[in-house]
């Protein structure tokens, strides 16, 4: 029988629950049977990393799902709570001027010839990804400007300002940890030395990889419960969904629009999750008219967010903001924020100096996003004298393509980061938008993660940095995300209670078991 798996976020509880035909209640797929730890798991993506060198990831979301999370192990993890929490890092500690990081590593940690995770080895690692010409990491690791030995399992980060984002970098690829004879001699693009649990059987860039578990000495014994996981690339939609039905991957990640025609499939189990990723269009404020506030709020207020939501994305949220409920940064007053009111839309553009209303040119439209959304966006915006003409691109041209500033606005899946304040400068720098910052939204940053503030100060800044985003309208959101993962009934453990799952989405897989 079919059973679907609600998981909503109230506040910062979850509250979960299971809707069968007996209403029983669960917290996420449970599997079927005992463990199975010589079975095989097939995952499904639409998009495949193109390389296995962490360091050289395009999309880091892409690169952590598509397996290297598996391979290499990472200096800390985030909890489903937006919380870090270290994973080869044991404890870690900032200098009173707020301007070195300590970290204490494990000493159980090892590669497979037994050489340990040491401080030079990780030195190794840091200082190859803050050096790197690389397109995302080298910008990410812009905090750190030095990397010091100071103990056999210890290093000293210098940073260049008080910042307490750095532990959530290092748990996304800057901090996977390689072997030190791959990064002098290998080959990472197509070669793998980790001290993760896995290693690889073979890889096929953007199109499939093959992992196995090949050591009984990982030092985290309650992980890696799977003998051999299959990543494979299905760009096309209804393939995918083909995919799943017919039993050729046992994982997947859906919209909602696809996941409906899966209901009924016996032996199938859907956990919704709800994500900080979620759809928005993303607005270039280099570009006349967008470099005008009144523009872009006017645009905020001409589509209807709860009618997009209810028709194309069942069980999501709408969204006015840029940190969900229940996670930092949120506030709950900027609900509603920009209610439809396609009235104001065309005062704010008569104010703005646009009575017959703008032409924002090329929209690109990327292909990951929900059918219908930039079709729904057209028809409403043309309705208060906004014309765009949406350009379709995949999930890994189209946001380049706006970064170079070949579009005037992007409608793409778009994510909170590890956590809003950590994430806040990949989503507003110009790796992803050509705009750019201001120095209100970087003083406003600063507040928010100086690590010498206390935890309330830095969490009242984080919500005024929200909300300094919302009234600027630097962009135009449109859903939260409740994702729809879709898996067989034997996959067990899988919930929202996963590391990063109600972040930036990509679940750490290490847990999960096959029946």
């Amino acid at each position: 029988m079919f059973r679907r798996r609600t998981i909503r976020a109230a506040s910062a509880i979850l509250a979960v629950a299971l809707l069968t035909a007996c209403g029983s209640t669960d917290s996420g797929s449970s599997g079927s049977g005992t463990p199975n730890t010589e079975a095989t798991l097939r995952m499904g993506w639409t998009t495949g990393s193109q390389t296995l060198d962490p360091h050289m990831a395009i999309s880091e979301i892409v690169a952590f799902r598509f397996g290297l999370n598996m391979i290499y192990d990472r200096l800390f993890t985030v909890k489903s709570d937006a919380t870090v929490e270290g994973m080869l890092v044991q404890n870690n500690s900032y200098s009173e001027d707020g301007l070195a990081l300590v970290l204490d590593l494990r000493e159980d940690a090892t590669f497979r010839d037994g050489s340990p995770v040491n401080g030079e080895v990780v030195k190794a690692n840091l200082d190859r990804a803050r050096t790197l010409d690389s397109p995302s990491v080298k910008s990410r690791m812009k905090p750190v400007v030095d990397v010091t030995v100071t103990g056999p399992y210890q290093v000293t980060l210098a940073l260049a300002q008080p910042t307490d984002v750095v532990p959530f970098i290092l748990a996304e690829m800057a901090g996977f940890i390689m072997h030190p004879d791959l990064i002098a001699g290998g080959n990472p693009a197509v070669e793998t030395n980790g001290s993760g649990a896995y290693s690889v059987e073979s890889f096929a860039p953007g199109e499939r990889l093959v992992i196995v578990r090949d050591r009984t000495d990982y030092w985290d014994a309650d992980a890696a419960k799977i003998a051999r996981i299959e990543y494979q690339t299905i760009p096309d939609p209804q393939a995918f969904t083909n995919a799943m039905a017919g039993g050729q991957i046992d994982l997947g990640l859906f919209v909602p629009g696809t996941v409906a025609a899966l209901e009924g499939r016996k032996g199938l189990v859907t956990v919704d999750i709800p994500s900080g990723s979620g759809v928005e269009l993303f607005l270039n404020r280099n570009i006349a008219p967008l470099d005008d506030v009144r523009v872009r709020q006017a645009i905020n207020y001409a589509y209807n967010r709860e009618e997009i939501v209810k028709a194309l994305f069942p069980g999501s949220e709408a969204r006015y903001q840029y940190s969900r409920s229940g996670l930092p940064g949120y506030d709950a007053s900027l609900e509603g924020f920009y209610d439809f009111d396609p009235e104001k839309a065309e005062k704010l553009l008569v104010e703005a100096g646009h009575p017959d209303g703008i032409d924002l040119g090329k929209v690109i439209v990327v292909s990951a996003v929900t059918p219908g959304v930039a079709d729904v966006l057209q028809e409403q915006f043309a309705k208060v004298g906004i014309k765009i003409t949406p350009i379709v691109k995949d999930g890994l041209e189209g946001p380049q393509s706006f970064s170079r500033g070949e579009a005037s606005a992007m409608v793409q899946v778009s994510t909170m980061g590890t956590t809003f304040t950590a994430g806040s400068d990949y989503r507003w720098g110009p790796r992803t938008n050509p705009a750019g910052v201001t120095p209100e939204y970087q003083k406003l940053l600063a507040d928010a993660t100086d690590p010498r503030r206390s935890p309330d100060e830095r969490a009242a800044s984080a919500v005024a940095l929200n909300r300094y985003l919302v009234e600027e309208a630097w962009g135009a959101p449109v859903t939260w995300s409740t994702a729809p993962w879709v898996m067989s009934e034997k996959v067990g453990n899988f919930s929202a209670e996963m590391d990063y799952a109600r972040t930036i989405g990509p679940f750490d897989p290490r847990y999960l078991t096959v029946g």
